[in-house]
């Protein structure tokens, strides 16, 4: 048994983060009782982005998306009356040379072993920020009720979100106008076989939505994409007119990692041109002054095929593993740092894309299936059910997302 105090800090709580948070967190009552975990997010929960295509339509579902982050590291306290692991609701302002993390609401915490997994963000609604979670359900929702009450809906980004998102749509609102507009040829991350958009389409066409290629959209820099219930016309590069009463974003992501800019004046370079931080085969941050400085997930630099769900939760095992090696070797009193486990490199060749509650395209083995009806079978169990939200309620403690 150690009796060192070790402080660990994990900023970010959604895929990559949760499973790391608890892994360190259990070493507290695994010789290692000084130790104390901090997860830091600017959300007081965790949002299970990939369900929120479902929860677009389905309110009671779209409720069960957010999971409350004050309890999740509870059960690993070796005494629940003096806890010792703790959640703090704020946004990271920047990493300090010093070892310490200035927060958006004034806190300044040190940390032995850091860990960054502040993601990718996403457009609304598939991204939800807010102060509470009654707010986020309520924004969740009313966009809910706008797509409801629309003629018209048109979704900009034809990636698996915007598939899935049009494809809830028809389906819940058979008599909705739905429209789908894609700057690419095809629809669906061209990393995966061309028959998955040749199939999607033909789904989504079967479902009546317009599904329009090649076709970039002008979006003005004075409307907000926040689901409201509006009239608005929006021109293409073609010079046609799209007409919808709302309108959802679905083109891609933006990382935030402006927290390490005032650093890099002092260590050198650590992001690539769009921000991802550039990390060696064992998930540290690549620069030789921050060993005990991790990021995984959609933050860090490794190829697109690494950033899928089932990926991001590999490199969070992947970190863990590092972590606690280095807790164990004594990193944190000045020991040297023992061998760590390295990615593999290998990135996803699987995607199951639901088109509805009923249909679906998936990829896997390198063997596409499209218009066949074994896709829709196999991605109707696979994930449309419930788009995985069993599994990652299964992370948290019971009623977290009550």
């Amino acid at each position: 048994m150690s009796a060192r105090e070790i402080n660990i800090v994990v900023v970010g709580v959604s895929t990559a983060g949760i499973g790391i948070a608890k892994t360190l967190a259990a070493l507290n009552k695994d010789g290692y009782p000084n130790l104390r975990v901090t997860i830091v997010d600017k959300n007081p929960y965790s949002f299970h982005a990939i369900g929120a295509p479902r929860g677009l339509v389905d309110e009671k579902f779209g409720r069960q998306l957010f999971f409350r982050l004050d309890s999740l590291l509870a059960s690993f306290e070796l005494d629940k009356s003096q806890p010792r692991h703790r959640f703090v609701q704020a946004a990271l302002v920047q990493v300090r040379g010093d070892k310490t993390l200035e927060l958006s609401n004034g806190d300044v915490l040190a940390f032995d072993y850091l860990v960054l997994a502040t993601g990718a963000s996403n457009h609304f609604p598939a991204n939800v920020d807010a102060l509470t979670v009654d707010e986020a359900r309520f924004k969740l929702a009313q966009v809910h009720e706008n797509v409801k009450q629309a003629s018209r809906v048109l979704v900009i980004g034809g990636g698996a979100v915007g598939v899935e998102m049009a494809g809830e749509i028809a389906t819940e609102y058979p008599g909705k106008s739905v429209t789908l507009v894609h700057s690419r040829g095809r629809l669906l991350p061209e990393n995966f076989k061309p028959g998955l958009s040749a199939g999607a389409i033909n789904k989504l066409e079967r479902l009546g939505v317009k599904v329009v290629l090649n076709e970039r959209i002008h979006i003005p820099t004075n409307v907000q994409f926040d689901g409201a219930l509006r009239e608005i016309s929006l021109k293409g590069a073609s010079g046609r007119e799209y007409v919808s009463d709302v309108q959802i974003m679905a083109t891609g992501t933006k990382l935030h990692t402006e927290y390490l800019a005032n650093l890099e004046k002092q260590l050198g370079q650590m992001r690539e041109s769009n921000g991802a931080i550039r990390v060696q085969p064992t998930l540290q941050i690549d620069n030789p002054n921050l060993p005990t400085v991790f990021a995984v997930g959609d933050v860090n630099s490794l190829p697109a095929g690494a950033k899928y769900a089932v990926k991001a939760a590999e490199q969070s095992q992947l970190a863990a593993h590092n972590v606690v090696a280095m807790v164990r070797a004594g990193v944190d009193a000045g020991r040297p740092v023992p061998v760590l486990q390295s990615w593999n490199g290998s990135v996803m060749n699987m995607i199951a894309v639901p088109i509805g509650r009923s249909m679906g395209v998936m990829q896997a083995a390198g063997l596409a299936l499209g218009k066949s009806c074994a896709a829709d079978f196999l991605v109707r169990n696979v994930k449309g059910k419930d788009y995985f939200i069993g599994k990652i309620a299964g992370e948290f403690p019971p009623g977290a997302n009550a």
